[in-house]
């Protein structure tokens, strides 16, 4: 066969796995067997299923009360599968498939892997997309739902979590301990999991509805996991409200694993995390940290409906699992949190997908996939953000209510079985009464997103605008071209009259379009931020609309538009001088959310344009614009600060230190360091990432001994332990940056973290040219020791290399190393390296007028 695109065929179709695995943590094997119930359409003499770095050890198919051994078994490591050949057809109706297997647990992150933490031994699954093959032998595709039912042998000691509930435990006559697990209700292969090891819980939580909840932590860490446990127990009950669908599974139970490439992942019953989404110090975790593990266990409780209990067809519907999660799991965290303001975030969460969807080397939100590897490299912020964004302006369009009204009526229609995007629309067209189809296609089967070019007049009337759509191209060269692409919009024109601030909405379904706005005084053309598109505003609608800022404009859609003028800046659409213009808006703003990515494009200034000359009157505009809030907020947390105020804090100071490099918050922050170390009570947690990079610039090799020792020493608080190690990329001595650099391939450093410490160092002027050359020098270990989406991570971090000759140079090595599952990364983040060197180059030659415009 030898054909990585090879699909099952739909003869024969499992109903229920019985699964035995007896695992071994000294050696790292495993042995099982499976006894899948099957049903056979067509009478066949050839049965095949998936397998890939298994010992196949025994086959039979078992009907009519006899055993018929297989006579063949050939595997293919090309398609990935074992195919079974038996003597005689295997008749039509009720079939046993009895297999025997063993095989190695993977030193990789997914399959059936092996994990260690602190001298212990642990062994967890991460099968999504199509891994459940490399752990025994199944029909791995996600259409092919069925019941399991899992009983797990595992060494004396040890725990064993698994989807179903516990029902049975009993020592074996060796030693070990069998742990036998209640059968699950249809679910596909990728959901499957187990987790073993010396884990420890938290006290079992109950929901409204009586669903029991725990946390599961490697041993010492089960107090940390408490926040998570109270997050899934409100989520869950918040969930099965909007749904209407009582939870369909047994129990939560919530895993932290030591080691997982992903964040987390949506197993039914048995959800994995990585340790810092999960585990929180109780007194000392910071608000982000609070924030992620909430906003993750709601991402992950959301798929318990969403791609759990009514799941894809196959990947091309990836988006309809995941971009789902993003929009439900933000709703239910902003309904929940309200002092966190999260729809703010979810709207700075759309730079990273406007961006890439801006390259002609983007995707569309649903697209076609011939096998599970090319699904693996769309797990991107394509798939799960620009299709919450999506998602959100339907459900805008329709209104929330309808929209619920549809979302219950499709998950009911369609629970424990497949569904496609198509079976979604219907069910909104019938519960809104509205044509539904047409709209959201374009938007998800379309590459790109559509830039309004707005001409406006202003009369004594109100506001005349002349509009055109056209795709938006971070390419300046396709700027006029473009690509013919349209797309109905639905516009929200937000503007303020006499009468106070008015809305009108329109359905943008052409090209051009023409609105006229009744006594308006200035015009927003996105109200609510809640549109997924770019617009262009001449400059006297822009003047005006930088005067209505701070009392007209919501924080949300104010951060919309600094976005806006900020990718219509580094696509040609605007010079520097008018983005500097707008800052001026700006110079009174005490949003956090908006204080945050004021920092984060003035830091990409730092980085890539700004060059001795401009440094000085750069750090000086810098210091101007957030002096201000300093000195309103100040180092101390006051008893009235709110979660935002703490935050803003943290990214004003980074502003100070890090960018324009005020050398007094340098040295504070290195003695309030030292006071931290002595005293954890004395520094607010918000701060002591930011605290730990700033002193690490000027910081010399005895301090950086102490981080990396505080660091070994912190493993009993993962948020910790992870912000000094990452905190190591700061120091700028060239011996200390060879050294983290030597560091991250080390026993020292986690495969999960590898790939985000070499993107610290690569995002540092001081440290990204030995970072470069050390990560070419060791591409074929790295390659090895990342699993793809690892990888992936890696690649994108050499986006920030944006200098010449580094920038070509990056584009030739990735050309010249692509594989099937960084294909797409590559190309994408070549195209974005050429587009941002000629930035780099016309912004360098832009700044000097535009800070000297500034005074």
């Amino acid at each position: 066969m030898g054909d990585k695109n090879f699909r099952l065929p739909r003869t024969i179709v499992p109903r229920r796995y019985g699964l035995r695995i007896s695992a071994d943590l000294d050696r790292w094997e495993f042995h099982g067997s499976a006894n899948i119930d099957v049903q056979v359409l067509e009478s066949t003499r050839t049965v095949f299923l998936h397998a890939l770095d298994l010992e196949i050890d025994a086959a039979s198919a078992f009907y009519a009360g006899t055993t018929h051994d297989a006579d063949e078994m050939q595997i293919d490591t090309d398609a990935e599968t074992v195919t079974l050949k038996f003597a005689e057809p295997l008749p039509t109706g009720s079939v046993r498939l009895d297999l025997r297997f063993r095989g190695r647990i993977l030193d990789r992150l997914r399959g059936f892997y092996r994990s260690e933490k602190d001298g212990l031994r642990y062994a967890a699954t991460q099968f999504e997309a199509a891994d459940a093959r490399r752990a025994f032998p199944c029909f791995d595709e996600p259409a092919f739902k069925a019941r399991f039912a899992l009983v797990l042998e595992v060494p004396a000691g040890n725990v064993a979590i698994a989807n179903g509930a516990e029902v049975a435990r009993r020592t074996l006559p060796d030693g070990r301990t069998e742990f036998r697990f209640s059968e699950t209700p249809p679910i596909s292969t990728y959901l499957v999991a187990w987790c073993i090891g010396p884990f420890e819980s938290t006290p079992v939580a109950f929901t409204p509805s009586g669903v029991p909840v725990r946390v599961w932590l490697p041993r010492g860490l089960a107090d940390k996991g408490i926040f998570a446990r109270d997050a899934h127990v409100q989520s869950l009950a918040a969930l099965e409200e909007y749904t209407a669908i009582p939870y369909p599974y047994a129990k939560v139970d919530a895993i932290g694993v030591p080691d997982f490439e992903a964040g987390a992942m949506e197993n039914p019953g048995a959800i994995t995390y990585r340790l810092t989404l999960i585990a929180a110090d109780p007194e000392r975790a910071s608000i982000p940290t609070r924030k992620g593990i909430f906003a993750t266990a709601a991402h992950e409780l959301t798929h318990m409906w969403w791609g759990d209990l009514v799941t894809m067809a196959w990947w091309d519907d990836l988006w309809l699992n995941e971009s789902f999660a993003t929009f439900v799991g933000s709703k239910v965290t902003a309904e929940l949190n309200p002092q966190w303001g999260l729809w703010r975030d979810f709207v700075a969460s759309l730079q990273r997908p406007f961006q890439l969807d801006a390259l002609s080397s983007t995707h569309p939100i649903s697209f076609d996939v011939a096998n599970a590897k090319q699904a693996a490299e769309r797990f991107d912020v394509i798939t799960y953000w620009k299709g919450a964004a999506v998602v959100r302006m339907i459900e805008n369009f329709l209104g929330a209510d309808v929209f619920r009204q549809g979302v219950r009526a499709y998950l009911q229609q369609y629970r424990e079985n497949n569904a496609t995007a198509d079976d979604f629309w219907r069910a909104l067209e019938t519960a809104s009464g509205r044509e539904v189809a047409g709209l959201a296609s374009a938007w998800i089967r379309q590459a790109g997103h559509p830039v309004l070019q707005l001409r406006t007049r202003f009369t004594h009337d109100g506001v005349e605008i002349e509009g055109e759509q056209r795709r938006f191209f971070a390419d300046p060269a396709q700027h006029e071209t473009g690509d013919g692409t349209l797309w109905p919009v639905p516009v929200v024109w937000k503007y303020r009259t006499a009468r106070g601030i008015e809305e009108q909405r329109i359905l943008w379904e052409g090209r051009r379009t023409s609105v006229h706005l009744p006594g308006a005084l200035w015009v927003y053309p996105n109200g609510g931020a809640s549109g997924f598109y770019r617009y262009v505003l001449d400059d006297a609608a822009l003047d005006a609309l930088a005067k209505a800022l701070a009392h007209d404009l919501a924080p949300h859609e104010r951060l919309n538009l600094l976005d806006n003028q900020w990718a219509l800046l580094r696509s040609g659409r605007v010079g520097l001088s008018s983005y500097m213009r707008l800052l001026d808006g700006f110079a009174g703003e005490n949003d956090r959310a908006v204080t945050s990515l004021l920092v984060e494009q003035l830091g990409w200034l730092a980085l890539h344009v700004v060059e001795e000359p401009t440094e000085a009157a750069f750090r000086e505009l810098v210091e101007r614009l957030f002096q201000p809030q300093w000195q309103s907020l100040g180092w101390e947390t006051r008893p009235t600060d709110s979660d935002d105020d703490r935050m803003r804090r943290a990214a004003v100071l980074t502003a100070l230190g890090q960018i324009a490099r005020v050398p007094g918050v340098r040295q504070e922050a290195r003695e309030r360091l030292e006071r931290y170390w002595k005293d954890p009570g004395s520094l607010d947690p918000n701060l002591v990432g930011v605290v730990a990079s700033l002193a690490a610039i000027d910081g010399d090799r005895q301090l950086y001994d102490r981080y990396l020792e505080h660091k070994r020493h912190a493993s009993r608080d993962p948020e910790e332990e992870y912000r000094f190690l990452m905190a190591l990329a700061g120091f700028e001595q060239p011996e200390l940056v060879q050294r983290t650099l030597e560091l991250s391939l080390s026993e020292e450093v986690r495969a999960q973290d590898r790939p985000f410490l070499l993107a610290g160092l690569l995002g540092r002027r001081a440290s990204r040219p030995a970072a470069w050359k050390f990560v070419r020098a060791q591409w074929q270990t790295l390659a090895e020791l990342l699993d793809p989406m690892l990888l992936q991570n890696l690649i994108r971090a050499l986006s920030q290399l944006t200098y010449e000759p580094a920038a070509s140079e990056v584009c030739a090595f990735l050309t010249a190393h692509v594989r099937e599952e960084t294909r797409e990364t590559t190309a994408q983040v070549c195209e974005q390296l050429r587009l941002d060197a000629q930035t780099v180059q016309r912004l360098r030659a832009e700044l000097p007028q535009a800070l000297g415009a500034r005074g």
